[in-house]
């Protein structure tokens, strides 16, 4: 989802949030376009997050009404807190280090759960070197 916002320009806009305008009325012409791009760079986001979402997660973040939330409610979810990060990590690091070729397996195979658990960690924010 990153790279799907990075395309569109979007990503400096979701890692900032967005924050309306207190009193709209008030502003000047030179407040305002900034204002509005900000507004609808939030509403981009949002509605890219709701559209790549499955049915079953989309209630989660329905009730969102900036990019960010819906982001950061997202996160939370499926990568949870700093530490249970931590403890997967923990695991993965050690599933690796026990990651064995068996006699009946191809090397395709075994490349395979080796990829498998080195994009865990990846996503999980260890810099795997190749």
């Amino acid at each position: 989802m990153k790279t799907f916002l990075r395309a569109y320009d979007l990503w400096e806009s979701m890692e900032k949030g967005y924050t309306p305008p207190e009193n709209s009325n008030n502003l000047t012409v030179a407040q305002m376009k900034p204002a509005k791009v900000e507004s609808t760079n939030n509403f981009k986001c949002l509605s890219f997050l709701h559209s790549a979402v499955a049915e079953s997660i989309f209630p989660r973040i329905v009730a969102s009404s900036t990019a960010k939330e819906a982001w950061d409610t997202l996160q939370e979810e499926f990568q949870g807190t700093e530490r249970v990060r931590a403890i997967r990590l923990l695991n993965l690091r050690r599933d690796y280090e026990n990651l064995k070729m068996k006699d009946s397996e191809t090397v395709k195979d075994y490349i395979s759960k080796l990829l498998e658990v080195v994009n865990q960690m990846r996503i999980y924010g260890e810099k795997v070197t190749d």
